[in-house]
């Protein structure tokens, strides 16, 4: 079906976080208690990064708006301030991220508002400049790296991917309030990172024929090691996307320093 985009200026968050995007009630009875929420797996014996939990991801406005009108970590349970990743790309304004780790293992109602990256999990839906949906990324580097070795998740929802992406393509007001630019900004970050990511990982020599436990601790080394992505590439196309949204919508990054308080 065809999609009519509508850009009216700002995000409309209120929405989006009083949006249901997945239906899959008691997924985590069919997963062992949560694999979105624990990242627990056998063959997971990292040495830096966190397992027993998981770590939330926030846009830098989606985060702004929570902090005024919902509820984040150190608000409502005395979390630590979260940390940031910024791209920056060239761009007006980089793309920035705000990350915090939640140990929450999916009792979060009540407690905070989920991330729209939760409210989505296990599948971020990537759009055309023009609105129309193109593919679903994995929306952890977790279920990314499962996808691309063709592994088994412990993720049983990643197997309803090709229905999801019918779905949302024959009922393209179901995912709506995200054809923004500012959001398919950072979902195109998303697909251009995974392009990379994918690259990368199949022709990395320290981990060429590794399997289980043995894979995933060179991984972990590699990949906080900044070796599986190519930063300057990364920035190079999230840049050209960037420009095509810019084309079709107008400017729709205000330098940071100018946005009303």
């Amino acid at each position: 079906m065809t999609t009519s985009l509508v850009y009216t200026g700002d995000v409309d968050w209120h929405t989006i976080h009083n949006e249901v995007f997945l239906y899959e009630g008691n997924c985590w009875t069919t997963c062992n208690g949560g694999f979105c929420c624990s990242n627990n797996h056998p063959d997971f014996k990292f040495q830096l990064m966190p397992t027993e939990g998981t770590t939330i991801l926030y846009m830098e406005d989606e985060y702004e708006y929570l902090c005024q009108d919902g509820q984040v970590g150190e608000t409502s349970l005395d979390w630590p301030e979260p940390q940031t990743m910024s791209l920056d790309y060239g761009g007006i304004r980089p793309l920035m991220i705000y990350h915090t780790p939640c140990h929450l293992l999916g009792l979060c109602e009540g407690k905070i508002d989920k991330p729209l990256l939760c409210k989505l999990y296990p599948f971020l839906p990537i759009f055309f400049a023009d609105g129309r949906l193109e593919t679903l990324a994995p929306a952890s580097i977790f279920e990314l790296t499962f996808e691309i070795l063709a592994s088994q998740t412990p993720c049983t929802v990643m197997s309803k991917a090709v229905a999801y992406l019918e779905r949302w393509r024959y009922h393209p007001d179901q995912l709506a309030p995200l054809r923004h630019p500012y959001i398919m900004l950072y979902l195109q970050a998303v697909k251009h990172f995974a392009e990379i990511y994918r690259e990368k990982l199949l022709t990395n020599k320290k981990l060429a024929g590794k399997t289980g436990k043995d894979f995933w601790s060179a991984w972990e080394l590699q990949y906080l090691g900044g070796r599986l992505v190519d930063h300057g590439e990364w920035k190079t196309r999230v840049a050209e996307s960037c420009r095509e949204l810019t084309d079709r919508y107008g400017e729709f990054l205000a330098p940071k320093e100018s946005i009303p308080q």
